[in-house]
């Protein structure tokens, strides 16, 4: 029938709340006009409580279920940020993230718009940080999600009153005027304009103070109630001169397993508009982990990979930058594992690009710990994927009655879930008992636990990684919720008791 068409969608699918691959992207981007909700998204929002008709029509402050590149390119307009001074427009870093994101082999996100990002060479308001750090929050409420981004942080810090790089001169065609035979033609190189003749965000040492301290305060916001979530972030660029330019770690000085720093910034084969070309890393950090998780399971770490589409990186690291000495030793002499970074070579610290033979791999997939048992990436995401996963267990027991036939279920439960790690290859060991233990007794509960209703369960487990074993304990609230028993509630600790 003329003027009738009929377009299919198929239903946002619910994922395993255990998966370890599913990123939220939270920033700033221009959303499309004119384009309506496919009826399944539509449903997804109404369905966890956004069901104001105004928001759905902006998507702002709300998570949007994404599993394509073609739905997020539909829905949001993320060549569209104003430039100051000039009418050609620029892309944003969030729709960057998220293309480098499903590029790199991503299955699923979510994306939750704060509004238009700010003029590209002008001052961001002061207030949008606590904006995002508001965002944060809607981290909580998505079960699935495993890794949040934020990649308008380097320019939320940056020094904004950067000259603009000159831009490369044009070279003349060469053109004979007369014949020759197997002569090759002259092309002339085209010259950096538009917004690439802009300079890149770069930070002081003062703005890496504070950059510092603002990705302390996200993961903190994550932390109080998921600790589970792993924030990966964009080393920032580095003024010339500054501390940051001569030795990396040096400025750097956040230590936790819950964030992971990738560096260099990526020079890509496709022309972007951003300036001087370049973009962050940690789209395509996010990209390579997933892919890791989905084809190896979360704790073998993603390092090795090729990242998409990548023709260099910014600034190239130094030759003994990329070289590993054996753990524990530097220049020489014996280093404590335990102690700040400073001198560190960069893949000991930052999930590191750089060249090789094969061109530009990820070298390196470490979180910014300072604790070597939490060091690995690879096992802390498959701590954060045991605790989704004794997040649900913990909800089917939650109405029963503690004592000895709860306790008993627990432990049950507990070992059946540990032995599919194990038979899957994530814990090492010939057998089950080398490699798990599980105790919920009076043994490891107090008498107020016990008078309180209070769960705890002991799990010790070797991972398959170069770590003896790894020793947690999670407690069921009354809610249902699982969390780990530590010392401090949001500290980094081997053993928390």
């Amino acid at each position: 029938m003329f003027g009738l068409s009929f377009e299919s969608t198929r239903p946002v699918e619910r994922p395993h709340p255990a998966r370890a691959d599913i990123a939220l992207f939270v920033g700033w981007t221009t959303r499309r006009a004119g384009v309506a909700l496919p009826r399944s998204m539509t449903d997804w929002l109404n369905a966890h409580g956004f069901k104001d008709a105004a928001q759905r029509e902006t998507l702002l402050g709300m998570p949007v279920p994404i599993d394509t590149w073609e739905a997020f390119d539909t829905l949001f307009d993320w060549h569209a940020r104003a430039v100051r001074g000039r009418s050609e427009p620029a892309d944003d870093w969030l729709g960057l993230a998220v293309r480098d994101f499903f590029a790199n082999g991503g299955r699923k996100a979510y994306v939750l718009c704060l509004g238009l990002p700010w003029p590209l060479g002008s001052t961001p308001a002061v207030t949008l940080f606590d904006d995002l750090d508001a965002a944060m929050q809607q981290a909580w409420t998505l079960d699935d999600v495993s890794l949040v981004l934020a990649p308008d942080l380097p320019e939320l810090h940056a020094n904004l009153n950067q000259p603009p790089i000159p831009g490369d001169p044009g070279v003349a065609a060469v053109v004979p005027e007369v014949f020759v035979e197997c002569g090759t033609p002259a092309f002339a190189t085209p010259p950096t304009n538009g917004v690439r003749q802009l300079a890149a965000p770069r930070l002081s040492d003062a703005a890496f103070e504070l950059w510092n301290s603002n990705v302390l305060r996200l993961r903190n916001t994550l932390a109080r109630q998921r600790r589970d979530l792993m924030l990966l972030v964009a080393a920032p660029l580095a003024a010339r001169d500054s501390k940051a330019a001569r030795q990396l770690s040096d400025a750097i000085t956040l230590q936790t397993s819950m964030v992971e720093c990738a560096t260099p910034w990526l020079l890509p084969l496709r022309e972007v508009r951003t300036p001087e070309g370049l973009i962050p890393p940690d789209g395509a950090l996010a990209g390579l982990i997933a892919a890791s998780v989905l084809a190896n399971g979360p704790v073998r770490p993603a390092a090795g990979q090729a990242p998409m589409g990548v023709l260099a990186v910014v600034p190239q690291p130094r030759d003994e930058e990329l070289r590993s000495p054996p753990r524990g030793q530097f220049a020489g002499y014996l280093v404590d594992l335990n102690s700040r970074r400073s001198g560190w070579p960069l893949a000991e610290t930052f999930a590191l690009f750089g060249p090789t033979a094969d061109g530009i791999r990820l070298l390196s997939d470490p979180s910014l710990s300072a604790v070597r048992e939490w060091r690995s990436a690879g096992v802390v995401r498959l701590l954060g994927q045991l605790l989704r996963t004794a997040r649900m267990v913990g909800a089917t027991l939650v109405f029963e009655a503690s004592g000895e036939a709860l306790w008993a279920r627990v432990r049950s439960r507990f070992e059946d879930m540990l032995a599919s790690y194990w038979q899957a290859g994530a814990l090492r060991g010939a057998t089950a008992a080398e490699a798990f233990t599980v105790r919920c007794d009076r043994t490891v509960m107090t008498q107020s636990d016990l008078d309180a209703g209070r769960v705890i369960v002991l799990v010790q487990f070797a991972p398959q990684a170069a770590i003896a074993h790894i020793r947690i304990e999670l407690a069921l609230a009354e809610d249902g919720s699982v969390n780990w028993q530590d010392a401090e509630p949001i500290a980094d600790t081997a053993e928390a008791a």
